[in-house]
């Protein structure tokens, strides 16, 4: 009965003009399309590596999926820039180089990008993206195992020990004695070939880096509606900013253990000659980098189900094929036919050399903040690394969240974000103006003189003794507020210890209030310390680098949307040649010569210079914050201009070719086309995440 009345009213249904059902037919669903253009093509997103693409792994082809595996080598890959940076003051003392040397280590990994970022973005693009981003990142894993390999090339470092069974430190506790000319045994012949191996690993390091970002994150672009792309987008960032943070940490626990950890040197880690295991975590992160590159590699070319118009993903679909099957010279052909088209876009332009100015004043001045931490407000190496990194990348992780969740729900038109990205530039440089004044009062090295080139260590009392500033060993004298730079220049002749406690005997350079000299006993220290200002110099820094990183999800977005669709992954590599070029080459340059302007006293072996042990307090803190603060104001005026023409941005958060919030399918059932009688909510389409 139900049967036949069921079979009645199927044949009694006949094609109505205005039907629901008759318009709703015809309508093909995202998901329909989806399978009938990939249908030959569904290699193209299976999960796999050759024959290897078994059921369960396919569950996996998702952005969801991707993006947890683009963080984790995010994360691990941004560990190994910052716990560079929170290990420099450590291998410039234990291979005695200077600062100026340290800016060529730092400059090598952009060298490798300036050649090859354009032919890899072009090619790399519409190759098998998350394969070339595999690749890159096992070449930054055996990057980290060069800059490890000094040490296992050439040991602990002895030369600031104070042990009387090693030959060449007899007078490393530098007594005020007569000593013999010991040129020959005490120049070490470790530092250029040290030196060679940290620049190779890190000209290693620009290949992985320059990969993933320039071929990974357009693949993640390309693979989530724009309207979801903020959140992915802030997602992405702040998960890889505990890369960084994990670097400072790291680097910050590897230094707590002395470079060869199963001795004891006799001294803590406060001490200048203290030097801590810096190579362990090249390890860490080498095997890491390995371990995390291989889930990348098994993901398709391209994930199944994103959610956009039919129309739009079968030309995606489309594009990528005929790119794929275009013979390498005709790729060729079109590079400089696709770089005149950025070229002549003026908001890419002026957003390039916005950033540009940007990374030079802000990469410039974190690469410096550990030394100056330890410099101005007399920290170790291990916590100017916590403190002066890690904080403030958590302070980042807040804003970019922040930042990337904002922008996704009230989805700002271009001109009111790019007004609110120069907002947050001027507060941030305002912190960092503030952070100019908050200082600590200078080393006091009594019996010493300010000159042309530095301090004069080397007075009337001591210039027999033979002192060099070979090792830095400070002493404290008998007021508690006297530093000397060692025993020698203090004229000491004895040394006594008592567990822990080290002290000097004999010391008849010692200098009174009437700066006349006097014989008294000295001990092993610094001198009590009083500077309260470290904690809220950390606060300013650290509010201010929130507020600023709100602005980091917008500046991407700008850069992804003021170019073609497949323009992406050209104009990201064509961006990271430029910053190489124009950013990252010059930063540590300047830096570097502007940190060694500052020294006082340069570590010297036999009239050669290393390290600097003693900087100029207040001529580091204008000269380091000054400089930064011109180059954000450079940054700003360019910003200035991106907002001025930011009207020209289109399609900033749909797939379809208009900034709304449906997609072509979804316009096509709400416009009358269903019989004028049918609408769907906004709500109740999922998002992607």
């Amino acid at each position: 009965m139900h049967q036949a009345t069921y079979s009645s009213s199927k044949m009694s249904s006949k094609p109505q003009s205005g039907s629901v059902l008759q318009e709703y037919l015809p309508v093909p669903t995202t998901k329909t399309i989806f399978k009938e253009e990939l249908s030959e093509n569904n290699d193209e997103t299976q999960c796999g590596i050759g024959r290897f693409k078994p059921k369960w792994l396919q569950k996996f082809a998702n952005p969801k999926v991707y993006l947890i595996n683009f963080c984790l080598l995010g994360f691990t890959q941004g560990a190994h820039f910052t716990y560079l940076i929170g290990i420099l003051s450590t291998i410039e003392k234990r291979f005695l180089f200077e600062s100026k040397i340290t800016g060529l280590i730092l400059i090598a990994d952009n060298l490798s990008p300036i050649f090859t970022s354009f032919l890899i973005g072009h090619f790399g693009g519409s190759g098998h993206r998350p394969r070339w981003v595999a690749a890159g990142m096992l070449i930054t894993a055996l990057s980290c195992f060069v800059s490890a390999s000094p040490y296992f090339f050439f040991g602990t470092g002895v030369h600031l020990l104070d042990q009387s069974d090693i030959s060449i430190n007899k007078t490393s506790s530098q007594l005020c004695e007569v000593t013999e000319n010991e040129c020959a045994n005490l120049k070490l012949s470790s530092t250029i070939p040290a030196v060679s191996l940290f620049f190779t690993g890190s000209f290693l390091l620009g290949f992985g880096s320059m990969a993933y970002y320039s071929i990974g994150t357009p693949y993640l672009d390309d693979n989530v509606a724009k309207k979801d792309s903020p959140l992915y987008f802030a997602i992405s960032f702040a998960l890889r900013l505990f890369g960084p943070a994990l670097g400072f940490l790291l680097s910050s626990a590897c230094l707590r253990l002395y470079e060869n950890p199963t001795y004891d040197p006799g001294f803590g880690t406060k001490d200048p000659r203290w030097i801590g295991a810096w190579w362990l975590g090249f390890l860490i992160l080498g095997f890491a980098l390995v371990l995390f590159s291989i889930p990348i590699s098994l993901f398709p070319r391209r994930l199944p189900g994103k959610t956009k118009s039919g129309k739009v993903k079968k030309a995606r679909i489309d594009h990528v094929l005929s790119e794929e099957n275009k013979a390498f010279k005709e790729k060729l052909k079109e590079l400089p036919d696709a770089l005149l088209r950025l070229i002549k876009n003026p908001i890419l332009i002026f957003h390039t050399l916005g950033s540009n100015f940007r990374c030079i004043a802000m990469l410039g001045f974190y690469v410096s903040m550990p030394r100056y931490v330890e410099s101005q407000f007399r920290q170790s190496a291990s916590s100017a690394s916590f403190y002066s990194g890690t904080m403030s990348i958590f302070t980042m992780l807040i804003g970019i969240l922040g930042g990337g969740a904002v922008i996704r729900k009230c989805k700002p038109r271009p001109k009111y974000l790019t007004g609110y990205m120069l907002s947050v530039e001027v507060f941030g440089m305002l912190g960092l103006l503030a952070s100019m004044f908050i200082g600590c009062p200078s080393l006091n090295l009594a019996g010493s003189t300010i000159s042309g080139n530095g301090i004069q260590l080397e007075n009337s009392c001591n210039s027999h003794c033979g002192c060099t500033t070979r090792v830095f060993n400070p002493v404290c004298g008998p007021d508690g507020v006297s530093n000397y730079f060692s025993p020698c220049f203090a004229g000491c002749t004895g040394k006594i210890e008592e567990g822990m406690s080290v002290g000097f005997t004999n010391c008849s350079c010692i200098v009174n209030e009437n700066e006349q000299f006097y014989e008294a006993d000295v001990t092993s220290k610094y001198c009590s310390f009083e500077c309260g200002s470290f904690v809220f110099y950390v606060v300013v820094l650290c509010i201010g680098k929130m507020v600023s990183s709100t602005a980091r999800v917008g500046n991407t977005l700008v850069t992804l949307r003021c170019v073609d669709t497949k323009d992406k992954s050209l104009t990201l590599g064509s961006i990271e040649a430029f910053l190489c070029l124009f950013a990252f080459i010059p930063y540590p340059l300047i830096y570097g010569i502007i940190v060694d302007s500052s020294c006082l006293v340069w570590e010297e072996t036999c009239g050669e210079t290393g390290n600097c042990w003693v900087y100029d307090s207040e001529k580091f803190r204008y000269s380091l914050h000054g400089t930064s603060l011109a180059f954000l104001i450079l940054s700003i005026i360019f910003d200035f201009l991106v907002f001025l023409l930011s009207s020209r941005l289109k399609n900033f958060y749909s797939d379809d070719g208009k900034d709304s919030q449906t997609d072509e399918v979804q316009e096509e059932l709400t416009t009358g086309r269903l019989g004028g009688s049918t609408t769907i909510s906004l709500n109740s389409i999922p998002a992607s995440l």
